[in-house]
């Protein structure tokens, strides 16, 4: 198709349904949390390392936000309809190598995908105390996109993905479950008030997320062969993202 004097070319892949056999058990679950500083924070109860997903996609946006208001200032509007086809592109194609990496994670260590649910993320957002700048980023940064892409994936090569509620789990620190809503210092850092572990503000999210996933399944039955939660290493091992090229 051809939108202001270019050509866009769009391929559909329809994948023939075979015969569906009994679905193994799962034995692992990978918890995925979604946040402003990283736009997703993996972690497994087969490796308890934290995998952070985003940095590459807040250059793209921050460039673009600073662009935008750049050509503002020179009232040459025209371009800026240009330059957000060109950031949705280039957003689009991090989502993808994102998804991507996750969906293999789980198919590498056999896990079912956990991550939270969206609904009311902007309106929770709205009544908080966060600053201009977070609520910025939070209303304008692709959640849903992410999520359809990585559940879409995971369909393909049959995978199953659970939406869980995330209610406070921002504000719960994952070794003694403590919650405040002042244990969050900064964007980046948690700090809990109760047993005073310190730690990056996302991946205590993601534990949450892990830890309410393994109570959920193991009270449906059968669904995961290891209910016993994992065991929290105090190994500051971080995995940055490394992401395969499509």
């Amino acid at each position: 198709m051809q939108q202001e004097g270019e050509w866009f070319v769009y391929l559909c892949i329809e994948k023939k349904k075979e015969t569906e056999e009994p679905k193994k058990p799962t034995s692992n679950i990978l918890a995925i949390d979604l946040g402003v500083r990283n736009i997703a924070v993996t972690t497994n109860t087969a490796n308890t390392r934290p995998n952070f997903y985003g940095q590459k996609l807040r250059q793209i946006r921050g460039f673009h936000f600073w662009l935008r208001r750049k050509i503002g200032k020179k009232k040459a509007f025209y371009k800026i309809r240009q330059l957000k086809d060109r950031e949705f592109l280039q957003v689009n194609h991090q989502l993808h190598k994102i998804s991507k990496a996750i969906v293999e994670e789980a198919k590498r260590t056999n896990a079912i995908i956990v991550v939270g649910k969206l609904k009311g993320i902007r309106k929770r957002i709205k009544k908080g105390g966060s600053s201009r700048r977070t609520k910025r980023l939070i209303n304008n940064f692709p959640y849903y996109r992410l999520v359809q892409y990585i559940k879409y994936k995971a369909e393909w090569i049959g995978l199953d993905v659970m939406e869980i509620s995330e209610a406070y789990t921002s504000q719960t620190c994952h070794n003694c479950y403590n919650r405040s809503k002042n244990a969050r210092v900064t964007q980046g850092l948690y700090r809990c008030n109760n047993c005073n572990r310190e730690m990056n503000a996302d991946e205590n999210g993601a534990r949450n997320i892990l830890q309410r996933a393994l109570g959920v399944l193991s009270k449906a039955g059968g669904l995961l062969t290891c209910p016993e939660p994992p065991v929290i290493s105090d190994r500051r091992e971080v995995i940055t993202e490394e992401l395969p090229i499509l």
